[in-house]
């Protein structure tokens, strides 16, 4: 490492050359002083910048949860007439509104207990193999018993199709009120091959009780339900192909609808146990219904069926009890995972019993082990203690319509809404929606805190303090000047918002305000009492939307806006398209002169959407009616968005399948067991729908169904998502334009995207700028520096020589000096002696 010599200035000049060499540095090193203010003037700068970037970032964020009206969905609150009762949660998707309701029962899961006991949990209660599971019950399969050969593991039991008996549908729906006289109060039809004759009590009926009535008239062997359009359908109990059912007469026959028909018959069930099928053609209609399945994989199920099949699938563990001790079985229960809890309980002095219980309530959470798996031992069978049962409302009140659940919190009364039940009571019980304005006002505080943190920063970086006559770091910005005052622009927009303002319902009045200092200020209480009052009204202020301006009449109310993005400028942009969305159909070809017609024979169709299924057999002689409502069934059954009606005027109907939802996703095959009488293969097998196609702002957008968006980076509709409901347009077809605003909170998530967040906002590309320049100025100083210590280093080095150059100098003049002294004594000497030599000499002469 080198250093500077050490140096005594002026010992030998008496010059203060130390003095002098910072004179001398201190005119040299003012340009590297220039520079070094200028870098940290670039550094202040540049964390400035930073500081109010990142608070535009959180600003972004805080305008981005309020900007979708999604951020509205759950700014309500629910209040109940008895807490006690039932109480109301929210979730999104809910609005203003008010349910009525009894509790009827409440859900409940499934318990067990063996009728014995034995002395000791190691006692020997089983032995082989158990099977275990929950969600049977749904399926129309009560218990569940492994069979020879059946292999450990997991067993997929499946309804691949739901049984039915033997059906009639009336052709025009039940009257609200009946009244059965003795005029009108008979039914003839022949039951599975027997005739029999029902009548009905005398008395007035409501759709749904005089379908009781049939019921309980026929002594159990029909079993009558009514739709929810009024259609009355008169069944066998007995379910299956070996069922059959024919109206033959009776003086009821008018008042119910019905009418004399050809023999029709049930719809057998087919349940699929690891990939191997099983019909059942005769399941009974009480009690229950033993039918051996056999395992894809090898060995046999016997499953005990309790009234019809439905769709669906469940999945069973057969599991080993180890030596078959009562906590082996126990262990091997609670092991398997499914679904149920296994416990040995000590009832008594060396008695201990086995109890089987569900973990989650509800008839589909009911355990399905055999009540006889441990009647061998001296645990006997196993009793049901609780049946496992679904929690069930009356809306409306005590004898209005049920809903069940198979959990106490009953959702789908209201949107949004969940009920949560918690006692029985046939006292009503109402549950109040209102708008609740306080987790918003939330929200909004907090997009008001980082808009004034925004203002805040701008104000005090760009400050001119005349007293000190000093200006702050980033005065002069006048981009940053313009940013301030385009945020306060948007409150003021805001506040004086059409429709909004001194009617109590926004603006002013829901709590925002501008001072004097340019900052916002923001009355929580006001902002509540506001939304609570008109909540459209104030999410308006703040939420994106846009006015659709229609070329024609024709479509008007045919364009909203759906969305946009922090990207999407506000503006006026053209909307234009070719193709209209529309949805998979399938036609029928066939016509049917009216809604009672029949079909000739027995045929099964089948329609499948992605991975799921519905499939409805149709019985030969079966209306057409009663083949939508079955077809409607199944496919709500197995979760397909999609449904079948009738199209057409009287004398002409086709039989139609539609999906639910519009665009190419929306999709689904149609395949027919026999020769197709409803026509529904005549135009193919497979059907799907079309996706809108069209422009915004005249660049191509991407079409979803009736969704129309642009992402187009080089448009300030970027962003702008569109919902098209126009139908039917096939060529280009201007629509007309949506004036896009984003609201208070989207407008300031825009100004900040575009400030701080894209590649060219002002204030990234400010920061990238004055970066580079302190990049540059740090080199110069790094540069400069060099040189100042190299002039430094000079004039150090320069005095230093100067100094030694002077001692040398002295030195020699010392020399000098003394030399010249010693020359002087010298030739003084050599004088005295010259003249004692004469003297002597001239006393010799005269001696002589």
């Amino acid at each position: 490492m080198s250093t500077t010599p050490v140096s005594f200035g002026g010992l030998e000049s008496g010059l203060d050359t130390s003095e002098i060499i910072s004179a001398e540095m201190a005119i040299y090193e003012q340009p590297l002083n220039s520079l070094k203010t200028e870098q940290t003037s670039l550094n202040t700068q540049i964390s400035d910048y930073q500081t109010i970037n990142s608070q535009l970032l959180s600003l972004q964020q805080a305008a981005d949860a309020l900007s979708a009206p999604i951020a509205y969905d759950e700014a309500f609150s629910a209040t109940s007439s008895n807490s006690s009762v039932a109480t109301g949660s929210i979730t999104s998707g809910t609005s203003a509104g008010a349910v009525t309701l009894a509790v009827d029962q409440l859900a409940t899961g499934s318990t067990q207990i063996s009728a014995g006991t034995v002395a000791s949990p190691v006692d020997v209660v089983a032995g082989g193999n158990l099977l275990v599971g929950s969600g049977a019950a749904p399926l129309g399969i009560s218990s569940l018993a492994s069979g020879s050969g059946l292999a450990v593991g997991a067993h997929t039991i499946s309804v691949t199709q739901a049984s039915a008996g033997a059906a009639a549908s009336s052709l025009t729906p039940l009257a609200t009120s009946t009244t059965i006289t003795s005029s009108n109060d008979e039914l003839d039809v022949t039951v599975n091959g027997t005739t029999q004759s029902v009548v009905l009590a005398n008395g007035n009926y409501s759709e749904s009780q005089l379908a009781s009535e049939i019921n309980l008239s026929s002594g159990g062997t029909l079993s009558a339900t009514v739709d929810s359009s009024g259609v009355l359908t008169v069944a066998t109990s007995q379910q299956g192909s070996s069922s059959s059912l024919q109206v033959t007469g009776g003086s009821a026959l008018s008042t119910l609808g019905l009418s004399s028909g050809s023999t029709v018959y049930g719809v057998d069930g087919e349940i699929e146990l690891d990939g191997t099928t099983t019909s059942v053609s005769d399941i009974a209609g009480s009690g229950t219904t033993s039918v051996s399945l056999t395992s894809g994989t090898g060995g046999t199920i016997t499953a005990e069926l309790s009234g019809g099949l439905s769709v669906g699938s469940m999945t069973a563990q057969n599991v080993s009890v180890g030596d078959g001790s009562l906590s082996s079985v126990v262990a091997a229960i609670n092991g398997a995972n499914a679904g149920v809890t296994a416990t040995a309980l000590e009832v008594g002095n060396n008695q201990y019993a086995l109890e089987i219980t569900s973990k989650n309530t509800g008839v589909g959470a009911a355990s399905s082990l055999d009540a006889g798996a441990f009647a061998t031992s001296s645990l006997g069978a196993l009793n049901t203690t609780t049946a496992a049962q679904d929690a069930i409302v009356s809306v409306g009140g005590a004898g209005g319509f049920q809903v069940t659940s198979a959990s106490n919190a009953v959702s789908g009364l209201l949107p949004g809404l969940t009920v949560n039940v918690s006692q029985v009571s046939a006292s009503p019980i109402t549950i109040t929606v209102e708008p609740d304005g306080t987790q918003v006002a939330t929200q909004v505080a907090s997009l008001v805190s980082d808009a004034n943190a925004v203002l805040t920063s701008i104000s005090s970086d760009t400050a001119y303090n005349q007293a000190t006559n000093s200006a702050a770091a980033l005065n002069g910005a006048t981009s940053l000047t313009e940013l301030s005052q385009q945020v306060l622009a948007l409150v003021g927009t805001a506040v004086g918002a059409s429709g909004v303002g001194s009617d109590g319902t926004a603006g002013e009045s829901a709590g925002l305000a501008i001072t004097a200092t340019g900052t916002i200020t923001f009355n929580q209480s006001a902002f509540v009492a506001a939304y609570n009052a008109n909540p459209s009204g104030v999410q308006a202020m703040f939420t994106e939307g846009g006015t659709f301006s229609p070329s024609s009449p024709t479509y008007a109310g045919q364009v909203r806006v759906a969305g946009a993005t922090d990207q999407t400028t506000p503006g006026v942009y053209s909307v234009s398209i070719s193709q209209s969305a529309a949805q998979a159909l399938d036609v029928g070809s066939t016509t049917f002169a009216a809604t009672s017609s029949t079909l000739a024979a027995a045929e099964s169709y089948t329609l499948t959407s992605g991975s799921s299924s519905a499939t409805y057999a149709a019985s030969a002689g079966e209306s057409v009616a009663n083949v939508i409502s079955g077809l409607n069934s199944a496919l709500a059954a197995s979760g397909i968005r999609a449904s079948a009606s009738l199209v057409g005027a009287s004398g002409s109907y086709h039989l139609q399948l539609s999906s639910a939802d519009y665009g190419a996703g929306a999709n689904f095959t149609v395949a027919a067991s026999g020769t197709d009488q409803l026509g529904l293969t005549t135009s193919g097998t497979s059907f799907a729908g079309l996706d809108v196609v069209g422009t915004i702002d005249g660049q191509p957008a991407t079409g979803v169904g009736q969704t129309l968006s642009l992402a187009d980076q080089g448009s300030p509709a970027d962003g702008l998502t569109l919902v098209v409901t126009t139908p039917g347009i096939t060529t280009a077809t201007a629509l007309g334009t949506v004036d896009y605003n984003p609201g208070f909170a989207q407008g300031l998530a825009n100004l900040a995207q575009h400030s701080s967040v894209t590649p060219n906002g002002q204030i990234a590309d400010t920061i990238a700028g004055l970066n580079s320049t302190l990049e540059n100025v740090t080199q110069q100083i790094a540069l400069q520096q060099q040189l100042v210590n190299t002039q430094q280093q000079t004039l150090t080095t320069e005095f230093t020589n100067m100094e030694k150059t002077l001692t040398q100098l002295k030195s020699e003049s010392s020399y000098l000096s003394d030399a010249s002294t010693t020359s002087s004594s010298t030739s003084s000497g050599l004088s005295s002696l010259s003249g004692t030599s004469s003297s002597g000499s001239s006393s010799s002469s005269s001696g002589a």
